[in-house]
């Protein structure tokens, strides 16, 4: 393979890996970016999950107090019974201190339905704060590694740009403006050439460009794409 031909195939390799970089650099922040929103919805679910055993706190306590205001109105109809002048007044009042015995009845039944729902939304309320903690720490992890391979990534880029700059000085002037034109219309600008077949298009090349391909004393491009060939034993 000519000089030539080898600077354009490492350049290549240049500019395949600078912009992989550049697309993990982009990637990083994003993927930070996903860790927080999930920590944010973990932690909005966690406060609604606080706000509903408050909610539940605040109407068990009114129904207790509720339960104990209507058992001293019962101590107190208790107490007019000793003092009814009538059977009729004495039935009239029986039937009041019946009728808030049913309603504390079903305050206390309201008031165990409400435990139990307490004591489900506390356990789910741990999960919760447990999963914030977890998204918490793959935040930071994230965070962390994100910044590290951020300067591993920026500091490799310097040196891989400063080569390529380096090679394409070295390149004849026609060459890189072949090359950048090509890349800029297919991405790759230089590809293999490998059993008769482009590998950019993966058309089949002509039997007598192949060979010249093969021999490499020349830039050949692939009469269907354009892409620079160039040929490389395995072995």
């Amino acid at each position: 393979m000519r000089e030539e031909v080898r600077l354009l195939v490492k350049l290549q390799a240049l500019d395949t890996w600078i912009e992989e970089a550049e697309r993990l650099k982009v990637s990083l922040p994003q993927q930070i970016q996903k860790e927080t929103r999930a920590l944010e919805k973990a932690k909005e679910h966690l406060g609604g999950l606080q706000g509903e055993l408050r909610a539940l706190e605040l109407e068990r306590r009114s129904k207790e107090r509720e339960i104990n205001e209507i058992g001293e109105k019962v101590g107190e109809k208790k107490a007019k019974l000793f003092q009814a002048k009538s059977n009729e007044e004495y039935a009239a009042i029986t039937k009041e201190i019946e009728m808030l015995k049913e309603k504390i009845s079903q305050l206390e039944d309201e008031v165990i339905l409400l435990l139990d729902r307490i004591e489900e939304v506390k356990m789910m309320e741990q999960g919760a704060r447990e999963e914030v903690k977890e998204k918490e720490r793959r935040l930071q992890a994230a965070q962390a590694e994100a910044e590290r391979q951020l300067q591993e990534t920026e500091k490799n880029l310097q040196e891989r740009r400063k080569e390529r700059e380096e090679i394409s000085h070295r390149l004849a002037r026609r060459t890189y403006q072949l090359y950048e034109k090509v890349r800029k219309n297919r991405g790759n600008a230089v590809v293999q050439a490998q059993n008769y077949t482009c590998q950019g298009c993966h058309m089949e090349i002509p039997p007598q460009t192949f060979l010249e391909v093969r021999k490499g004393e020349t830039l050949i491009q692939c009469p269907f794409c354009n892409r620079i060939l160039y040929y490389w034993e395995e072995n």
